[in-house]
């Protein structure tokens, strides 16, 4: 993990899908991170990298998402406590709608859509975050 928390104020670039192997050795580079460090997710610019990537395991459901979006939100926002690899230890009440219609390509650029719910729209939206240079503790305003 960096310890400079520069990149992670930074709106990271696109990827293109010109060189899938470098693509997928990315996408297992954060995934091999993310499992050392304990973690459900885990963005590139996390690790000083400048891509719109990040990878998530939530309930045995592993995800690498290049170059996500969110197309729609359910009408319920739940409060719950969220941590992150970049500050840890550190814990903040987040309110994130419930589910969420997401959009990604995989590694190959196959585009995927599927609607999110519980932990698993939540990890992508907080992943999202970090890759639009958002940070946990920047939501917390958007509680009072």
């Amino acid at each position: 993990m960096i310890q400079d928390h520069t990149m992670l104020a930074t709106v990271c670039e696109a990827v293109t899908f010109d060189n899938v192997k470098r693509n997928l050795d990315l996408a297992h580079q954060l995934l091999r991170i993310m499992r050392r460090e304990r973690g459900m997710g885990l963005a590139a610019n996390q690790v000083g990298i400048n891509q719109r990537v990040f990878v998530m395991a939530v309930d045995n459901v592993y995800r690498h998402c290049f170059n996500p979006d969110i197309i729609e939100v359910g009408d319920q926002t739940v409060i719950m406590t969220e941590g992150c690899l970049s500050f840890p230890g550190e814990f903040c009440d987040v309110a994130r709608p419930q589910r969420i219609l997401a959009r990604w390509h995989d590694a190959h650029g196959v585009p995927h859509q599927e609607w999110l719910s519980g932990w698993h729209s939540r990890c992508f939206q907080h992943e999202l975050d970090h890759l639009n240079g958002v940070v946990m503790q920047q939501r917390v305003r958007d509680l009072v």
